[in-house]
């Protein structure tokens, strides 16, 4: 069982941390800190380590091997702009390892701020100069977050439809791979008006997790229904059909923003879009359902 592997992992983990005098902080996040969602057979197990050498972990492996049965690791930076190690062991357990200097542990602990990662479910397995007790919340709520504002709005209704531009272009002279690498691009896009639709929906403090997580539980029936269409095959026909349902669900839900918010809207670059499309699509001799 993954549960056995990481407990264990974890254990060791943190005696070997307890004799290396560099280490000097070390916390749990992800599924396997927080309290609601907890992890489960998929789950891999998330180690933030704050150090006096930071290099020394991020440029090397070896260090790994005294863990575990190593497979593999590459340095990666995440979503949140930090290093870390993602590392895979024997029988496929997964361990990511967030590399930071100590002095960033020390700086936030001064600025008495909790981290937004932090909201979800963190806790400290080392704490050498006890540091962690006052940034950890007491309690485990959602990352506070606020009103969409009309220049966030804009900026993504904008780059949406100019997505949906670069993406036809592609679909029409049949390069399916780049219109997938920036079909990623517009999804994101999409999220994000679904998100704050569903806050306009169900209240400010609505749980939408992040990069689409539990989609299933928050979205509202009809955009889930919705987006089973969004998604495309690598043919031209497919991925027209699958950028017309993209749009038409981007342009439901932020027309509602709009409305919802007195937010002015670009119609004269959604329509204009829409037309180019559907003359490449005749032009390519394919079809928009």
């Amino acid at each position: 069982m993954s549960t056995g592997f990481y407990t264990a992992f974890e254990a060791r983990f943190v005696v070997w941390a307890e004799g290396r005098e560099d280490i000097r902080a070390a916390l749990i996040a992800g599924s396997r800190a927080r309290p609601d969602h907890h992890a489960d057979e998929y789950s891999d197990l998330d180690i933030m380590m704050y150090t006096t050498k930071p290099e020394a972990y991020l440029k090397r492996e070896d260090w790994l091997r005294e863990l575990g049965p190593l497979l593999t690791s590459v340095e990666f930076q995440n979503g949140g702009g930090g290093l870390e190690r993602l590392s895979l062991f024997e029988g496929g357990y997964q361990v990511d390892f967030v590399v930071s200097d100590v002095d960033e542990l020390r700086r936030i602990a001064g600025s008495g701020e909790t981290p937004d990662w932090f909201h979800r479910g963190v806790r400290a397995v080392i704490d050498k100069d006890y540091l962690c007790g006052s940034i950890i919340p007491k309690r485990f709520i959602p990352p506070a977050s606020y009103p969409v504002s009309v220049e966030a709005f804009l900026q993504v209704t904008d780059m949406f439809w100019f997505l949906c531009l670069y993406l036809a272009k592609q679909i029409a002279r049949g390069e399916p791979w780049p219109a997938k690498m920036r079909d990623t691009n517009a999804k994101e896009l999409l999220l994000c008006v679904i998100e704050w639709h569903e806050k306009d929906r169900c209240g400010q403090d609505y749980d939408t997790w992040h990069m689409g997580r539990f989609i299933k539980e928050w979205a509202s029936p009809d955009t889930l229904t919705e987006l089973n269409s969004t998604f495309g095959h690598f043919d031209r026909e497919d991925s027209w059909r699958a950028l017309n349902a993209t749009a038409n669900l981007f342009a439901r839900l932020s027309h509602d923003i709009a409305g919802t918010h007195g937010f002015p809207y670009p119609d004269a670059l959604e329509q204009s879009v829409r037309d180019w499309m559907r003359g490449w699509v005749s032009a390519a001799e394919g079809t928009i359902p």
